[in-house]
Order: structure tokens, then sequence, then C-alpha cells
């Protein structure tokens, strides 16, 4: 298994990944027409606005997993609204109608046309955040781990600072029903952060960590 940076070329395996993994961790491909709506959300935005912090992990068959994030997650939504979203809204126009009535592609063009932005409470104290995901295959063999450690020296570095510093204030959201993913991040070091009615909806959970 190997790490290394995401290319350009790797973009079509980040979006499979993210619908692969984006439902609660599991197979999204049932639910969805367009199933490259999910990675246009959760990965191809930082592939091309922040590749510096996009890496893979890959074995013989192909690319198993990715982390992408930013070390500034307010600059980073500023530039979503600026340089991403909108030739997607141009590209999906927004159903209207009750949101309740929505599939699931609908649910996720809502999202190009009305972007989740983080909580103040959890950028405040953790303004970095990252996803990561990995195929089922490659999950329980530490990479995870191996391409969060891979990630956070990218980020220090990108910082500024020495690759060895141990605090390093990144957030992720993880969906309440993915206990795999919960399991991971508490794991490696993430607590929930703040008080959980006040943080918390039906489809995430926000987590930090501040130090290894």
């Amino acid at each position: 298994m190997r790490i290394r940076p995401a290319r350009p070329a790797d973009r079509e395996a980040l979006l499979a990944i993210s619908l692969a993994t984006g439902d609660a961790g599991g197979d999204a491909a049932p639910l969805h027409c367009d199933g490259r709506l999910v990675g246009l959300i959760y990965s191809a935005p930082y592939l091309a606005l922040e590749p510096g912090l996009a890496l893979v992990a890959e074995d013989d068959a192909g690319v198993v997993g990715f982390a992408v994030g930013t070390a500034e997650t307010r600059a980073f939504e500023a530039r979503l609204e600026r340089d991403w979203w909108p030739a997607l809204r141009e590209a999906h126009p927004h159903s209207g109608g009750d949101p309740a009535c929505w599939d699931a592609d609908q649910r996720r063009v809502a999202r190009f046309h009305a972007p989740r932005i983080v909580p103040d409470a959890v950028v405040a104290g953790h303004p970095a955040h990252l996803h990561l995901n990995l195929l089922p295959r490659a999950r329980g063999r530490g990479v995870g781990r191996r391409l969060l450690a891979a990630w956070l020296e990218r980020l220090a570095a990108a910082e500024g600072g020495p690759v060895s510093v141990a605090e390093r204030p990144v957030h992720v959201g993880v969906h309440p029903r993915n206990a795999g993913a919960l399991a991971f991040w508490s794991a490696c070091g993430f607590a929930r952060i703040g008080a959980p009615q006040a943080l918390a909806d039906e489809a995430t959970m926000w987590l930090g960590r501040t130090e290894a």
C-alpha cells in the first residue's frame, strides 16, 4: 500500500470512492442516479483548490482511499463560493419544492446552492479540516492512520511549522450512523466538540483533534 500526493488524473477515483463511502460510510451508489454528486462536494473541490493537501492511498489494483482538506476552513468556504459552486449551480439547477420529497440527487444538488457552513464554535478552535475515506478492501490495515499522519505532516509544512509538531487543531464532520468512522477518529485522538445539542444534527457530528 502506497501513500502519495494526489494528481489531477485521480479525480475519477476520488469521485468513485466518495460515492462508495457516501452513505454513512457505506455504498451510496444505490441511492443516486448521478454518482458524481457526492464527490463534487467532498473530494473533487479539494483536489482542484487545495492540491497540496490532497493525498491518496493505492495498491496494485488502484486508488483505495484519499485524505483531502484545508488549513483554513473559512477561507476555503469563501473560495468555494467564488471558484467552485457557481459552475455547479449552473450545471445543476435547484429543483425547489418540498425538501421532504427530494431524492438523494436533489439533496446533493441542494448543497451546491446552499453549502453547509461549519459552525463558528468548531472553526474557532479547530480551523483546519479534512475528509478521509477508504474503500472496504483498505480498512483494518492501518491505511487510515498512515493517510492521516501523512496529511498532518503536510498540514504542518503548509503552516510553516516543523512536521514533527504534535498539536494540529483540525476537525472532521462524521455522520452519527457511521460507527466505523467514529471509532477510527476516536482512536486517532479526536473528540466531540462542544455540546452535542448545539453542534450535532441528523447528518453531522463534529470532532476535533488538538494533540496526538
